[in-house]
């Protein structure tokens, strides 16, 4: 059973322990007092200022995204955290839950999204261009990321 949740705080630990095994999955060092100190507490993070879905298949954490408001910029956001467990990739749940973070950005009324990636992640890059976002110069200070992309969504149909 596939079931998709907004982040509670009871599910820190969880969230946690599911990107501590993700980061490893990918090669990656999970850095929790670094790099990665917005996983260590999601509610503050993400949920006051945006929101986080969590994708749970047969109650086991499976993946993640998260929308983010920039609060320099009026109605502009950046989804973050989009996640999906080697073990689960090719079944659509990363479209699952990107269109996820999309719906709710429509509906809270974004008009500019941003999201940046890493040339390696080629499954990413496709759904981010297939759902129109357009490459773009460096918009922030993550020296991680090698792509970065933008959508205005006041172009699209809700």
């Amino acid at each position: 059973m596939i079931e998709l949740k907004a982040f509670e705080p009871d599910m820190q630990p969880e969230i946690e322990a599911f990107f501590a095994r993700c980061f490893v999955g990918l090669g990656w060092e999970y850095q929790p007092h670094g790099r990665h100190s917005d996983i260590l507490n999601v509610w503050d993070a993400y949920m006051r200022n945006g929101c986080v879905w969590c994708l749970y298949r047969d109650g086991e954490m499976i993946g993640t995204v998260a929308i983010y408001t920039f609060t320099e910029e009026p109605r502009t956001a950046e989804i973050k955290r989009l996640y999906v467990l080697r073990e689960h990739h090719g079944n659509g749940y990363g479209a699952l839950l990107f269109e996820r973070a999309l719906q709710y950005a429509r509906e809270e009324g974004y008009q500019t999204v941003y999201l940046d990636s890493r040339g390696e992640r080629t499954a990413a890059l496709h759904l981010f261009r297939k759902h129109g976002f357009t490459e773009i110069p460096k918009y922030n200070h993550n020296d991680y990321a090698e792509l970065f992309f933008k959508l205005e969504l006041r172009q699209q149909a809700p």
